[in-house]
């Protein structure tokens, strides 16, 4: 393998989004001076493959200044617009660096037209008065998951998609393995669309934060992404 000339070399291993602990196992290839940090969602996980308790680190939410500054850089405009409104914002979203990355795409696409971060408050916490009443079908997944908050921004963002993108976000549920990477080859086939018109849909996609570029035509779906394509499907 590859890996193997890890074994004499000084190097830092990262492994990322890690799922099932025996893959893990595949990437034991580094010597004396290779280091390894392992990244996961799940914290069962994270002790069973940790040597000791202490070489766990859980990664806390972002502070209010570095969502700040990621909603900044996401969407400039409308934080210059309205500063006060943008921290609100980012309180009810808990900080949360994909409803940030969503919300920010999302008004940064919408500005133009007018829509701002006092719209966006304003139907989400009319969203989230409607899910304590009763969630829909199409919500239940996502709302097990996340805060009421969150699952109405995700719902907020896909809503605004024109109807053949929305159909074809809601498609890449059948890639709900975790993690939930595929290839292009892999959307075109399951949208059945070309690959002209495969790659048109997914940089919309894109720049809407709701599919991640890997790089050499690979792409990711956040599990909350994956849960709401999922709900859409079913409801």
């Amino acid at each position: 393998s590859d890996l193997g000339i890890l074994r004499t070399k000084r190097a830092l291993l990262i492994i990322d989004d890690v799922w099932d602990p025996q893959a893990v196992a595949a990437f034991g290839v580094g010597g004396d001076k290779c280091a390894t940090i392992i990244t996961t969602r799940d914290l069962r996980i994270a002790e069973l493959l940790a040597t000791t308790p202490s070489h766990v680190y859980k990664l806390d939410v972002l502070s209010p200044d570095g969502a700040y500054l990621l909603l900044s850089t996401l969407a400039p405009g409308v934080v210059s617009e309205n500063p006060g409104g943008c921290r609100q914002l980012l309180k009810e979203l808990e900080c949360l660096p994909l409803a940030i990355q969503v919300a920010g795409r999302l008004l940064h696409s919408e500005f133009a037209r007018g829509w701002n971060v006092t719209d966006l408050l304003s139907e989400l916490r009319d969203a989230t008065a409607l899910l304590r009443h009763e969630v829909p079908q199409s919500m239940v997944i996502l709302t097990k998951q996340t805060s009421l908050t969150v699952a109405a921004l995700l719902h907020k963002s896909t809503d605004r998609l024109r109807s053949p993108l929305r159909l074809r976000f809601a498609y890449l549920a059948s890639f709900a393995a975790k993690p939930a990477t595929f290839d292009l080859a892999a959307i075109e086939q399951v949208w059945a669309t070309s690959r002209a018109d495969t790659k048109c849909f997914v940089d919309e996609l894109v720049d809407r934060g709701l599919l991640e570029p890997l790089g050499n035509a690979r792409f990711w779906m956040h599990a909350l992404l994956v849960a709401h394509a999922t709900g859409l499907c079913e409801g």
